[in-house]
């Protein structure tokens, strides 16, 4: 499923439920000379599309005020569910069992079931194209069994090669305006804030990925960004420093399966976004502590 999701060309039409939210988009897909490139056209709503070209991702959207975005990113499947490890190596924190046929987007499926060991993360259920091997349809599961999120394929074609101007923006026109982010850092190492913060505590079979220092507009100060990641799941968290700490956002969010928690320490706000457990989440910001001198 990675590496079709990954490598082949395709065009098509899906669903996507978070929580009582739907939304209906449009995503072209391109692989050529070893390089990815997609372009996600949101179907309902504002006008909104997502061109990644490589590691480069541009978020293009029309608000009430006609703004216009653009931003660097890591790369990172659209379509929801992105195994970045091996399965032998997810098979420590996850039971991944085939769990019957079925049909999506008039296409026959293999349902996969991706239960975890533990509660300290979500399950997952997904529904593979026999023929091609993409990914038609996921849910993201609570405890309860309960779908937080799902996307679904309603038609899709896979094709032997894609033009490459179906993936250039085709929002333009005096509404918009471009508008491009400062440039992202990345770096090494475990700890934030150049080495004042460490993170403690994560689920087991996290594992950091990377760190990144972010820009926010005005802000003087950067963001101090670290990303973990189980090979199913990814985590992000977020230390800022604040001038007014009345200000600080503090306790839990969510919104479908992403939760997130905020809390303030020692004048920096700590926050934990991703896609685990509103009890996993709040934990991991716990864990977030000064590094020792």
């Amino acid at each position: 499923m990675h590496e079709a999701t990954r490598t082949l060309n395709y065009d098509g039409v899906f669903v996507y439920q978070r929580g009582d939210h739907l939304e209906s988009m449009r995503l072209f897909h391109r692989y050529a000379d070893g390089a990815e490139a997609e372009r996600l056209i949101s179907l309902s709503g504002p006008a909104r599309e997502v061109i990644r070209q490589g590691d480069r991702v541009t978020c293009v959207y029309a608000d009430s005020d006609g703004a216009r975005g653009a931003g660097k990113a890591p790369p990172r499947d659209l379509i929801g569910i992105g195994f970045s490890a091996p399965v032998d190596k997810l098979d420590d924190n996850y039971h991944i069992t085939i769990d019957g046929q079925d049909r999506v987007a008039g296409r026959p499926s293999t349902v996969v079931a991706v239960t975890p060991v533990s509660p300290d993360r979500y399950g997952y259920r997904l529904w593979l194209d026999e023929q091609s091997k993409l990914l038609l349809k996921s849910a993201i599961l609570d405890g309860g069994g309960h779908a937080l999120e799902q996307m679904q394929f309603t038609s899709l074609e896979v094709h032997a090669s894609l033009a490459p101007d179906m993936l250039q923006p085709g929002l333009h026109g005096p509404s918009f305006d471009w508008h491009t982010d400062a440039e992202t850092n990345s770096q090494g190492g475990a700890t934030a804030g150049g080495g004042g913060w460490k993170v403690s505590w994560v689920p087991a079979g996290f594992e950091f990925k990377e760190r990144s220092l972010q820009r926010m507009g005005a802000r003087e100060a950067p963001i101090d960004h670290l990303v973990y990641s189980d090979g199913v799941a990814m985590v992000s968290i977020f230390v800022e420093a604040v001038a007014d700490v009345t200000r600080a956002l503090r306790g839990r969010s969510s919104r479908g399966a992403v939760n997130a928690f905020s809390r303030l320490a020692d004048s920096h706000q700590i926050t934990v976004v991703g896609e685990v457990p509103a009890e996993t989440a709040q934990r991991i910001a716990i864990s977030v502590i000064p590094a020792e001198p």
